[in-house]
Formats: structure tokens, sequence, C-alpha cells
């Protein structure tokens, strides 16, 4: 119990829990008395799988809201007007952080469904708003932007945050290509998605305590949403490979595939390194080296099948921070990618088939050298010299 007890202090120091709803008396190392609560702030207990059922549910709910106050208003002549929608939008928002706040100390999954439809309608009227006024292009999306990443930081519901994510993220990559720099898409996405899963530790001690909850429920919803992008990304921009891409204005632009996968690379090597950092293993040893040189070697042989280098990336990530369900998604986009590069009807199937063979087997020899650069660590374990050691990593 007094262990308990200890971690309850230590989560309310770190910032990672609420503490001002019932006020129950701890007793810390120095027996002075804490304010702390009964109830963690935090509902993420539940599966992740229900959380996703809960998701869907209020999406549905959302559609038969949004449908039914649309036919209401639609009849009053509210919605011509821009600035009665978004109060409208604005109250609906508001209305749904109060609920997940009240949801946030009683764990009702009614009122986390219903606040989550809720707030859902609320930002559907305000880009309804933003989008159908004749405002300029790039205005218009970057009010929404701004909106949208505002209601993912103060809304407390995973689900939505991950939403949200998707949305502001979408944006991003819409914003990209609005002014010509879609090859940037990859490499940001992966960057980002890099930074919220391996370094957000390393944010948390950037910001004020008080602040270490939100802050860390907000990084870990990017961090999903990131991964989901960079592969929705990469799968999209190999549909154009050896083609044109449209600009903002209908021109036809080029999309440079080196420049892409190089800034794919470059996120992966940071990737590597950040990794490696936590195994105290230097980029200079054999093995940091050796590293190095298979995300090149990996980059290069895929640089016009982007996929495989990003849905690599993504595994190497959640075997890293032990995502499962983060493995599951990037083990099955892999799959799911090769098979339908493998079907495209753009290029020779022969071709295809002789460059997979030699990334396979490229892989393959790599795999190889790795266990044998293991086994001949292992056979160190026994040996008393340390530098010895030292000098074979």
């Amino acid at each position: 119990m007094n262990d308990d007890k200890q971690t309850l202090i230590a989560l309310k120091n770190l910032g990672l829990i609420d503490t001002d709803v019932d006020n129950v008396r701890l007793v810390d190392e120095n027996n002075t008395t804490v304010d702390s609560d009964s109830r963690s702030a935090v509902n993420d207990d539940h599966p992740w799988f229900l959380q996703l059922f809960f998701g869907v549910s209020g999406m549905v709910a959302s559609l038969f809201f949004i449908g039914f106050l649309s036919l209401l208003l639609e009849n009053t002549g509210v919605l011509d007007s821009m600035i009665a929608v978004l109060i409208i939008g604005s109250s609906l928002n508001g209305a749904g952080f109060m609920l997940f706040k009240h949801q946030q100390n009683r764990d009702n999954a009614f009122i986390s469904s219903l606040a989550f439809a809720i707030s859902v309608v609320g930002q559907a009227y305000i880009a309804y708003a933003l989008f159908s006024n004749n405002l300029p292009t790039p205005i218009d999306i970057y009010l929404f932007l701004l909106t949208q990443g505002f209601m993912t930081l103060v809304m407390s519901n995973y689900v939505y945050r991950i939403l949200g994510s998707v949305v502001t993220l979408s944006l991003m990559v819409y914003l990209l290509n609005y002014y010509h720099l879609p090859e940037l898409s990859l490499g940001l996405l992966a960057l980002i998605a890099v930074i919220s899963n391996l370094q957000r530790h390393r944010l948390l001690q950037r910001t004020p305590v008080k602040w270490h909850m939100t802050v860390f429920a907000t990084i870990k919803a990017v961090g999903y949403a990131s991964a989901l992008m960079l592969l929705a990304v990469s799968v999209y921009f190999i549909a154009a490979e050896y083609g044109r891409h449209v600009g903002s204005y209908g021109e036809a632009l080029s999309y440079n595939y080196y420049l892409a996968q190089g800034l794919l690379i470059f996120a992966s090597l940071y990737a590597a390194y950040l990794i490696l950092k936590r195994y105290h293993v230097k980029l200079q040893s054999v093995a940091g080296r050796l590293i190095v040189g298979i995300i090149i070697l990996l980059g290069i042989l895929s640089i016009y099948v982007s996929g495989l280098l990003a849905t690599s990336l993504v595994i190497i990530i959640a075997v890293a921070n032990s995502q499962r369900a983060l493995l599951g998604l990037g083990i099955a986009a892999l799959v799911g990618y090769v098979f339908w590069y493998y079907y495209q009807l753009d290029t020779s199937l022969l071709i295809k088939s002789v460059s997979m063979l030699i990334i396979g087997l490229t892989m393959l020899m790599i795999r190889w050298r790795l266990r044998l650069k293991r086994d001949a660590f292992n056979s160190t374990k026994y040996m008393n010299s340390d530098e010895q050691k030292e000098r074979l990593l």
C-alpha cells in the first residue's frame, strides 16, 4: 500500500496525473501530506480496440447529428451566414470540451461518445464556414489548421487527438503541395514520427510540470497520427511513379524522387542515432556504421518504392518503443504495400520481380551479416578484457 502511495506521489510530481478532484491525503517520504486524486485523468486503461470502437461509434453518431442539425438550420437560412455557422461550431466545440472534462472524472463511455460526436460536428461546421465563403485558398487552410491544432491540444480524448492530428498533418501536406514542395512531405512526416515517438520524454522535460499530462497525451497521439500519415503519403506518391504531379493551379510538375528519398533517409538515420544512443552504441562503432550502411543501401534500392523504407521505419520505431498496435499496423502496411506495388500494371512484372529479388537478397545478406556480428559479440561474454569487447564494437 505504501508503494502504491509513493507511485502516485511520483506521478503527481511528474505532472502525469491530475490532482484536483477528490483530495485524497497521501504521505510522502518526509511524512508530509500532499493532495492527490483517486482517479487518473488519463483514461488510457481501456484496450485500444475499445477506444477504436468508441471512436467509430462517435463518428457514426456525428454523421446522424450533423444531418439532423443541418436540415433544421437549412430551413431557417442560418447556414448562409458565415458568422452564425462559426458561432454554432464554436458552441458545439465548447459543449464537447465540457463533456470531455466531465467524463474525465467519471469514465462514462456514453458521455465520451456523445462528446466526441458533438466535437466532430462542431469542427465540421467550422470547416464549412471557412471553406464555403470564398476566402482566399491559403488563408482558409491556415485558419482551419490553427483551429484544428488548438482543439487537438485542449480536447482530453485520445481518439479525438489522433483524428485531429491526422487532419492537421493532412492540411500540412496539402500546403506543401500548394507551394509546389511535395518532396518535403515524406521527410517531414518521418521526422515528426521519429521525434514524437523517440523523443517524447525529452520534450516533456522542456515543458512545465503542470502541462506534462496534456503534452504527453498530445505527443503520443501525434506519434500514431504521423506514422499513419507517413504510410499513407508513401503509398500515395508511389502511384505517381514516372508520372507528373499536378500543381495547385493545374500545371504539371515533376516529382523529385531523389530529394524525397534523401530526406526520408536522413530521418531514418536520425531514428537510428536515437535508438543506438539508448543502448550507448556510437555511430563510429562497427555496429553503428553497419546500421548506417544498411539504411542508406535500403534507401537507394527503394528510391522509386519509398513505401519500403517508410514502413520499415515505422516497424523499427514500434519495436524500439514496444508499441504492439503500431507494429501490427507497420507489418500489415508493408505486406499490403509489397503486394499492391507488385501487381500494378504500370511496369513489367519481370522488372519488378528482379528489383524485389535484389532487395530481398540484399536484406538476407544484411541479416546474415548481423547474425555473424551478434555471434562474435556473444563469444566474448566470457572474456575478462573489456577492451576487446569495445574494439569488437
